[in-house]
């Protein structure tokens, strides 16, 4: 009863959060932030992992604790990711991996049937470690399993039902925010630099210096 209702505080925050910062104008990374620092479960380095889903029905943030960058390095591979996650409460989610079981036999389901992008954020409260996009993708495969030896992976005893998702997707962007970071940092120095081409407008030099054509006689 205290994981249904652990589960079910979390998803009402998950939620809070977004509204919220859809309303005030946030960035995705903003939200990334405040979710981060309130995960309930223990990851070494205080390292958490969220997937931001934009469906065609709507955008849905979800929480997991698995993460596993599966195929795609690799040039003639597709890109495939897999994720792991506490069974809650995402119907957005569920709706697409319901679609892909209804469909698998079908030619409708291909990977240009109903697709989303899905934007994988790994970080340390409000410090982003590595950002994923994957876009135009779709659910591969789906189901739930009961953890009976892995659990206390997610809680201190009891077992772990979980859900487990291969997403296969048509193309990839990886993201360095720390590298970006400092890219950035090193162009506002430059922006804030007076350079020698600066130097040619001598209204802005100094009271103290003044300007002489080349070969004239000093005064």
């Amino acid at each position: 009863m205290n994981y249904l209702k652990a589960a079910t505080i979390s998803a009402v925050s998950v939620f809070t959060i977004f509204a919220v910062a859809m309303i005030t104008g946030f960035q995705f990374t903003d939200i990334i932030a405040a979710e981060q620092t309130k995960s309930a479960y223990t990851f070494s380095g205080n390292i958490t992992t969220s997937v931001f889903f934009q469906f065609r029905e709507g955008e849905e943030l979800v929480p997991v604790e698995v993460f596993t960058q599966t195929k795609g390095f690799l040039r003639s591979e597709p890109f495939i990711f897999t994720i792991q996650r506490i069974a809650g409460n995402t119907p957005l989610l569920h709706q697409h991996a319901d679609e892909s079981f209804l469909f698998r036999n079908s030619e409708i389901q291909k990977q240009d049937y109903n697709p989303f992008d899905a934007e994988v954020t790994i970080s340390n409260g409000g410090d982003l470690k590595r950002v994923f996009d994957y876009f135009h993708c779709f659910i591969k495969a789906y189901n739930v399993d009961t953890l009976r030896d892995n659990e206390e992976g997610y809680f201190n005893k009891g077992f772990a039902v979980v859900e487990n998702y291969t997403m296969e997707c048509s193309s990839y962007q990886p993201h360095n925010p720390a590298l970006e970071k400092i890219i950035t940092a090193k162009e506002n120095q430059k922006v804030n630099t007076t350079s020698s081409m600066d130097l040619r407008d001598t209204a802005t030099w100094s009271p103290h210096f003044k300007s002489q054509k080349p070969d004239s006689p000093q005064k």
